[in-house]
């Protein structure tokens, strides 16, 4: 039996999954990044002014949305000994 071989055996095992491991995760990585860059390739030329248009119309929505109930937030906590339970008339501000 030879042990003199072993640590040399093992170390040339361990390096040959590393090399191996390095080289699938390269090619991983350059698959992700091709689909990556033909999906952008699609989504830059597939996009219409109109879903642009609706999208940011959408969105003034939400964020006018948000913004009123900020605002009734902040009112309903700047009511001062506002009974528990009870009811507090707050008139809504509608901006357009």
């Amino acid at each position: 039996m030879r042990r003199r071989n072993f640590p040399s055996i093992l170390l040339y095992g361990f390096g040959l999954a590393l090399a191996l491991s390095l080289g699938f995760n390269g090619f991983l990585l350059y698959d992700q990044n091709r689909q990556r860059n033909l999906y952008g390739y699609e989504l830059g030329y597939s996009v219409h002014p109109m879903d642009l248009m609706a999208w940011q119309q959408q969105l003034s929505d939400c964020k006018r949305a948000n913004q009123q109930k900020d605002s009734l937030i902040l009112r309903l906590e700047q009511i001062p000994n506002a009974p528990p339970g009870g009811t507090v008339a707050v008139q809504r501000i509608h901006s357009k």
